[in-house]
């Protein structure tokens, strides 16, 4: 059998970082093109105040009825508002005053032993920009009971976008372990002004949405011990150091863990173990 120093050697010649493949999880109408509107005598601003798919929550008692939300047809090339990277033709838009969202309860649901991250592109209105201190929570959700319970966000800022070109904010979550509460229940993602925003009572002004994406990791034994997205030298570290059983004394899968090192399901953590980690952490051949 190798000795630890031997094995640790091998992996510092063959430093290389091996990213965990991502899958990518469907949301309907990602790209907010639905409901269709185009720009005319009738609507000159190219907007609707709905969005096919997601559920816009916004204070008052027609909902459907209220200006808050909704999607708008970009303007054309060469416009001083047109937006130079959406992702297609139309995107939304959300007021930023405390109380309008946009969210979606998707049909996938957290697996356990899964990572999951949530991008959406954002930017300000041209005509009604967000001031530079209001705050845009881009988040995970699931419901229990009457309850939305966010799991993570990310808060963006005005002054950290622009109203002709959008930028990329994510949110992640670990893995989601057997006990966590969100465990098997629907992915909820969500976007709206931070409740606690502070500035929301100077005015009123939009955001612009575009291009959600939702992507899936899965960490049940890929070597990625330590969830960061990664089979790296932490992970093999955790297993040489003793953290997972070690190569002279093995010991069977840690409690409550799925994968504790154990990549090839034997029930212990061994040189078999570290071999199929390293395959992972130098990648194809």
């Amino acid at each position: 059998m190798l000795s630890k120093s031997a094995i640790a050697a091998s992996i510092v010649a063959l430093i290389v970082t091996a990213g965990v493949r991502a899958e990518p999880v469907e949301i309907p109408n990602y790209s907010f093109e639905l409901p269709p509107v185009d720009r005319n005598g009738n609507n000159p601003f190219g907007a609707l105040p709905y969005i096919d798919s997601w559920d816009e929550n916004e204070p008052g008692l027609l909902d459907e009825l209220n200006q808050n939300t909704g999607v708008f047809l970009n303007t054309a090339d060469g416009e001083l508002d047109h937006i130079v990277n959406a992702d297609q033709l139309r995107l939304a838009f959300i007021s930023t005053l405390i109380g309008n969202a946009v969210r979606q309860e998707l049909a996938a649901v957290y697996e356990v032993d899964a990572a999951y991250t949530f991008t959406i592109a954002v930017g300000t209105s041209y005509m009604y920009p967000a001031g530079e201190t209001e705050a845009l929570d881009v988040a995970f959700y699931y419901v229990a009971g009457n309850d939305e319970i966010i799991i993570a966000s990310t808060t963006v800022t005005g002054a950290q976008v622009e109203p002709t070109s959008l930028v990329d904010f994510s949110v992640s979550i670990p893995p989601v372990q057997a006990g966590d509460p969100w465990a098997g229940r629907p992915i909820g993602i969500l976007v709206q002004p931070s409740p606690t925003d502070p500035d929301d009572t100077i005015g009123e002004g939009f955001w612009n949405l575009d291009n959600a994406r939702l992507d899936r990791v899965a960490s049940t034994c890929t070597g990625d011990l330590d969830g960061d997205g990664h089979v790296d030298l932490f992970d093999i570290a955790l297993v040489l150091d003793g953290s997972f059983g070690s190569l002279d004394n093995p010991q069977p899968e840690r409690a409550g863990s799925s994968c504790a090192g154990d990549l090839d399901g034997d029930g212990d953590v061994d040189l078999d173990d570290i071999l199929l980690m390293l395959d992972q952490f130098t990648g194809p051949n």
